[in-house]
């Protein structure tokens, strides 16, 4: 896989700390290229879901559009998750695989921004780092299916700027 993550701004100071700002180019969500953060359901058939023996979870989500740019990155460590887009909205995903340390931090060098057309669900490996979508009109609406209480009990938010010093761009 090719890295999208590159530096492309100088250095920029806020407060006492230096902020590098990092570029993420948005790529085709392909079989192969998301793989490292989870599958692409776009066919029949079963679909393994790991839920840490929990009860199931649906629920839907809606993202209004914002900048395309981001300081945060979660993760669940217990489940995977599915996003089933409803009403072909297409949006920017940005993710991080999961971490081989289970508690490290995300590995911000194999970062990538994915487009979601609309076309097909897609489900997060667990402990993949993810962001919430970036929708490119108005908003966006997911079905989201995944572990009761997952957001209470199992959800890992990590801050950029403060841990690594960084804020993410992502360009189409």
């Amino acid at each position: 896989m090719i890295s999208t993550a590159t530096a492309t701004a100088p250095e920029r100071e806020t407060g006492a700390q230096l902020i590098r700002a990092i570029t993420l180019l948005t790529q085709k969500m392909t079989i192969e290229a998301f793989a490292p953060y989870g599958e692409i359901i776009n066919e029949r058939g079963d679909v393994g879901l790991d839920l840490d023996g929990g009860a199931a979870s649906v629920v839907a989500q809606t993202v209004e559009a914002r900048p395309l740019e981001f300081s945060f990155l979660g993760r669940h460590q217990r489940t995977e998750q599915v996003f089933v887009p409803v009403g072909r909205g297409r949006s920017i995903i940005a993710v991080a695989p999961p971490c081989e340390n289970g508690s490290a931090g995300p590995d911000v060098e194999r970062m990538a921004a994915f487009l979601v057309d609309g076309s097909c669900a897609f489900k997060l490996h667990r402990g993949s780092w993810h962001t919430s979508a970036f929708p490119l009109d108005e908003s966006a609406t997911f079905l989201v299916l995944d572990r009761e209480n997952t957001l209470e009990e199992d959800y890992d938010l990590r801050d950029l700027t403060t841990t690594l010093g960084i804020v993410v761009e992502i360009r189409q």
